[in-house]
Formats: C-alpha cells, sequence, structure tokens
C-alpha cells in the first residue's frame, strides 16, 4: 500500500491528517465500488462511491476517492484504457480493473 505522507512544509495540521488517513481500507471501499460499475471515469467513480457506501464504509471525499483510485493504479489493480470527454470539452481518463496487482 502507498504510505501517506504530507511535504516537510506543511503545517502541523496537514501532518496529523495524513496520519489519521487510512490508505487500505478506503482503497478497500473504492475497489469494492469500482467491481459493480465496470470502466469508469474519476467523476463517475466519485458519483457512485457517494451512493453506493453503506453506513459500514467510510465516508471518503472526492479527493481520498481520487488519491486511492491512483494509489490502485500505482499497485497495478487499477489502469487507464482510454479517454472520453467530458461536458466542457476536458478528456477524462477511462479506468477499469485489472486482474491483479503487478508483480
Amino acid at each position: 500500500m502507498a504510505q501517506t505522507r504530507a511535504r516537510l512544509t506543511d503545517p502541523v495540521t496537514s501532518h496529523e491528517a495524513a496520519e489519521a488517513v487510512q490508505p487500505h481500507r478506503s482503497q478497500v471501499a473504492v475497489l469494492k465500488c469500482a467491481r459493480g460499475i465496470g470502466d469508469f471515469t474519476d467523476k463517475q467513480l466519485i458519483a457512485e462511491y457517494l451512493r453506493w457506501r453503506e453506513p459500514h464504509d467510510p465516508m471518503l471525499s472526492e479527493s481520498r476517492i481520487r488519491t486511492a483510485r491512483k494509489e490502485l493504479v500505482d499497485e497495478g489493480r487499477i489502469e487507464a484504457i482510454g479517454y472520453t470527454q467530458a461536458e466542457k470539452g476536458r478528456r477524462e481518463t477511462i479506468w477499469r480493473l485489472t486482474d491483479g496487482p503487478r508483480v
């Protein structure tokens, strides 16, 4: 799992927040959500997580959901498969689950 950190120049509150984050728990929740939606953009993943989340699942911010997805990409559990046009003409990456972590 990726290690949560704050920059050396960040205020003490940022360091405290970084220590409080449980990356593994958020990654598990994002993986569970992604399994139910197939190919997705970050915007779709966020909307689905906020709709799908059950009371025992962590309440994740949009930023934490994107960070967990990025950590899962780094581990080889999610991969980019292309791009789509967003509402305002900006491309968005399309993601999908892989068969497992990179070795």
